[in-house]
């Protein structure tokens, strides 16, 4: 069976036009992303994302749409800060699934409707921007919580009941589930407390980590989306 790949490329900011003076020439803006969709093949269909663009792109909002449908079907948000994945830079591609509803149309058209480059800048809707931005603040907030957490039952030297005494009233964030599944899957923690600390400290390394690389990224709703 033939692969079928529909590449799309997608301009994002759309045209600039000139101030509307007859005979005056319309200038162009290059696309910013190519959009490559495979809708048969391994692994299922799938869409590949090309960044065409000399800046590096660490998240990124996408539309998905279908010709036989006339509103959107989903967007998406990609951002490699909090995925654990690398970012995109010139030239370079991610591939994602093509997600659908069972029974409805596949989406034929996707566009990249705002991101964020490395450098903090953004581009694109402001309401989705401020989407990315804030999943960030929010990450961020919950990677914070955890190390305060973590370095409390460090000095304090907690036995394995005890961290989980201080999960017990704690959201069920992303980093409180992995502790809290870390120590519900390590029975040995209980006779075993270096190994314990042993475990709490290089989660507390890891969350640190995470929690400066994403504040490095400014990931508050304050920072000025530009085109």
């Amino acid at each position: 069976m033939k692969i079928l790949c529909a590449a799309l490329s997608v301009l994002n900011a759309g045209i600039l036009v000139s101030s509307a003076v007859p005979g005056q020439s319309q200038t162009v803006e290059r696309p910013r992303f190519q959009i490559e969709i495979q809708a048969i093949g391994e692994g299922g269909p799938k869409y590949k994302v090309t960044n065409l663009t000399g800046k590096i792109v660490t998240a990124c909002v996408l539309r998905l749409s279908s010709s036989s449908e006339s509103k959107e079907l989903s967007r998406t948000v990609w951002d490699a800060l909090l995925q654990d994945e690398l970012p995109i830079e010139p030239g370079a591609s991610i591939s994602q699934y093509l997600s659908h509803v069972a029974g409805g149309p596949l989406p034929d058209k996707i566009e990249v409707v705002a991101g964020v480059w490395a450098n903090g800048e953004s581009f694109g809707q402001p309401d989705w921007v401020k989407v990315i931005l804030k999943n960030r603040e929010m990450r961020a907030s919950a990677y914070e919580q955890a190390t305060i957490m973590l370095q409390q039952g460090l000095d304090q030297n907690w036995t394995r009941d005890q961290y989980l005494q201080a999960l017990s009233d704690k959201p069920n964030t992303g980093p409180i589930y992995a502790i809290r599944s870390t120590l519900v899957a390590n029975q040995q923690f209980a006779e075993n407390p270096k190994l314990l600390r042993h475990a709490m400290q290089m989660m507390l390394e890891s969350f640190t980590q995470k929690y400066e690389q994403i504040r490095k990224a400014k990931p508050t709703a304050s920072v000025a989306t530009s085109s």
